[in-house]
């Protein structure tokens, strides 16, 4: 099967993750597979793998411009920041002609790959802008959504009409939770029987336990090494979504005695989520920002950690919860979504930095075998996400999709 994958963005955010998993595993099932995605070219370490590998990654080259308008960036679905945009304008505030500027390069670049490449079927992560053009070009298509474009859609009246007829032109929807199952089907008003709840999963061979030695990464971070640290990990934006001013909030709240340590990966402008009025409140102290990190990284700062905080105001699936699960590592989580389906550790309320100061304090606290326990808890439960299993699915998906095109 010729299968061809579309995302909004490159890699750094979790729909990039899934459909970069997926094409790796559709490709070992021996499945004909390329993802297309925009990029600004922003150098990083990763950046030659994806420019260089062109028999799968078809990338969408950013600034565009013509005689009208320019684009620095691929516009954002909501203002939340991405690792690899020049620029954080969304589409909502987009105007006239930098809409029409996009449109028509996503066709310049999109519809000869699709008339070349011929897939029997695109995968179309969000239910967004791209899905009209592979609408337009009449080839069948399903919708993966991954909460991101359901925020989208109730921050920007403007795509509405257009997520509305991609959600009911699509063959099919993914939703990556039943959380976002039921947010599809109450906003584009489709039948809850075209929504698939498929979970999302991680990379085993990156995200597992393995030894490391926590000086030689704190030296390779920059950061100040202490032999007693309590070590806990953030992987995520820099935004209110993500709720950084929260982690921000309940570091105040923890006594300097217990010396626990904060290593905060993720892009953005931390000023932005914060609230001005708190400015006084927020404590930097022990707080290590070391910016977008590579898988391997990241994979190896959970292996130096106790404990991973995920303290998000909303959180679709919420995969860097299960990253953290997979190298043996116990979370703190919000009551938000997708990610209270399989958490392991402790389950808070939103927007309370209290609850997650007194959580981090449970389990440094704990009792070795207990926490042990825990670790092993959250370590057998992210076994259970399979990427394998999950592209197996999804060619089923696939094939019932294309059996019903007359």
């Amino acid at each position: 099967m010729k299968i061809l994958l579309t995302n909004t963005g490159p890699w750094g955010t979790g729909s990039f993750t899934v459909a970069h998993a997926v094409l790796k595993e559709l490709l070992h099932l021996g499945h004909e597979v390329k993802l297309f995605f925009p990029d600004t070219g922003i150098p990083s370490k990763d950046l030659e793998y994806f420019y260089q590998n062109q028999e799968w990654f078809h990338i969408w080259p950013f600034p565009i411009q013509n005689e009208q308008a320019k684009l620095e960036s691929f516009p954002l679905i909501i203002p939340d920041p991405h690792p690899r945009s020049s620029a954080s304008k969304t589409y909502k505030e987009l105007t006239d002609a930098e809409r029409q500027l996009f449109y028509e390069s996503a066709k310049k670049h999109l519809l000869p790959l699709l008339d070349a490449f011929q897939p029997d079927i695109v995968e179309c992560q969000h239910i967004w802008a791209l899905d009209s053009i592979v609408h337009e070009a009449k080839y069948p298509f399903i919708c993966t959504a991954h909460h991101s474009d359901q925020m989208g859609f109730l921050y920007d009246e403007s795509m509405r009409p257009h997520c509305i007829e991609a959600a009911h032109a699509a063959k099919a929807i993914i939703a990556v939770s039943e959380f976002v199952q039921h947010e599809v089907v109450d906003l584009y008003k489709v039948e809850e029987e075209k929504v698939k709840v498929l979970t999302n999963g991680y990379d085993k061979t990156i995200f597992q336990p393995m030894p490391v030695e926590r000086k030689k990464i704190f030296e390779y971070l920059d950061i100040p090494y202490s032999d007693n640290a309590f070590v806990v990990s953030f992987a995520g934006k820099l935004s209110k979504t993500k709720g950084i001013d929260i982690l921000l909030l309940a570091n105040a709240l923890l006594p300097e005695e217990d010396n626990i340590h904060f290593i905060i990966l993720g892009a953005g402008d931390l000023q932005k989520a914060l609230d001005p009025s708190l400015i006084d409140k927020y404590c930097y102290d022990r707080i290590h920002f070391v910016g977008h990190q590579p898988q391997k990284t990241l994979s190896e700062i959970h292996n130096i950690s106790d404990v991973s905080v995920l303290p998000s105001r909303t959180e679709g699936f919420g995969i860097a919860c299960l990253e953290a699960m997979g190298c043996g590592l116990p979370v703190i989580v919000t009551r938000s979504g997708g990610m209270t389906d399989f958490a392991k550790g402790s389950i808070i309320p939103i927007e309370d930095p209290k609850a997650l100061a007194d959580a981090i304090l449970d389990i440094k606290h704990m009792q070795h075998e207990e926490y042990r326990q825990l670790c092993f808890e959250a370590f057998h439960t992210a076994q259970g996400f399979s990427w394998s299993a999950i592209a197996k699915e999804r060619i089923a998906l696939y094939q019932d999709c294309l059996k019903n095109i007359e």
